[in-house]
């Protein structure tokens, strides 16, 4: 492993956290870590670190992303240690490099000239994990204990951790704070299995959902990607059922649904990083824009999640 290191942060409490983990890695000295991450290099390679400064940290989401207040994405690290084969990363980034930004009080300035620009008392949502998982790196970076009682200590301002990621330690340490929702992307144990190498299990994921549900957390589920694997409505039925049992939907913060989507650009993008992925020969083409499951497979996550999850509203996204 080489680990990269802007040289303003030779010094930084996160980079020696990193550097004593890592004591065997080749350590290199860098001015800008987009001389090394905006090269093109082969995605399979074993992932390296790079430790930099982020000059803009916020990024303003779409429209339709979530909520129906202020929203958008916190971007404190690039690149994931999992490998999902179907995600957006894999066209979003040249390299497989995982960057992590240390600058936090820069990054915590960003927010605060955000909030101080809104109008009245208007809630905003920052979406931080949806160019990395920040759960899953907490132990490198302190991402919780730097961030959560940073937004517990504003108001009507919230944070979403999107994981599938069981390292919730450090949060069961923390005071609870009600301007932070955790959310779990569950799958089946055969997408797992097969689609999401590294992740954490689907039993495990429960689990931990349950303890920071017992502990006052609140706690997102989303269902995502949902995808046309072979008999996945059997699959697919077997598993809400499952995970209806193992936990209280009663109890859970929001349910959010949302299918396998790529704009032309990025389908082409992802054939080139993954050429055997038998998803992306299921998908159909929508129109100019876009390729995503049949009209047949999006009606079946329809009636399947209407009728199975009935104590909590979901908000599905199959469609617009």
């Amino acid at each position: 492993m080489i680990i990269y290191i802007e040289k303003k942060y030779l010094d930084n409490s996160i980079t020696k956290k990193i550097l004593a983990k890592y004591k065997s890695a080749k350590v290199l000295e860098i001015d800008n870590h987009k001389n090394i991450f905006d090269k093109s290099i082969a995605w399979k390679r074993d992932q390296n670190i790079i430790i930099a400064w982020a000059n803009n940290a916020i990024l303003e989401a779409p429209d339709w992303y979530w909520h129906k207040w202020k929203w958008y994405f916190l971007k404190n690290s690039l690149n994931c240690i999992f490998d999902c084969k179907y995600c957006y990363l894999k066209w979003a980034f040249k390299n497989n490099d995982l960057v992590i930004f240390v600058n936090y009080e820069d990054i915590k300035k960003q927010i605060l000239e955000l909030v101080k620009k809104r109008e009245g008392n208007e809630t905003i949502w920052f979406y931080s994990s949806d160019y990395s998982d920040n759960l899953a790196i907490d132990n490198l970076t302190d991402f919780t204990k730097e961030f959560i009682p940073f937004f517990d200590s504003l108001e009507n301002v919230k944070m979403e951790i999107r994981t599938k990621s069981v390292n919730i330690w450090n949060m069961l340490k923390l005071n609870v704070s009600k301007n932070i929702e955790i959310a779990f992307s569950l799958n089946p144990l055969e997408v797992i299995n097969k689609y999401e190498l590294k992740t954490c299990s689907l039993d495990a994921r429960l689990e931990a959902i349950n303890k920071l549900l017992d502990t006052g957390w609140q706690v997102g589920v989303r269902f995502l990607p949902l995808l046309e694997i072979d008999n996945y409505q059997e699959i697919y039925l077997s598993f809400l059922k499952y995970v209806r049992v193992k936990l209280d939907f009663t109890k859970i913060f929001s349910v959010y649904i949302w299918w396998l989507l790529y704009t032309h650009e990025d389908y082409n993008k992802m054939l080139k990083k993954e050429p055997y992925l038998d998803l992306l020969y299921r998908l159909e083409k929508v129109d100019d824009w876009f390729y995503r499951e049949s009209r047949v497979v999006r009606d079946f996550f329809y009636k399947l999640f209407w009728d199975m999850i009935k104590e909590q509203e979901c908000n599905i996204c199959l469609d617009k």
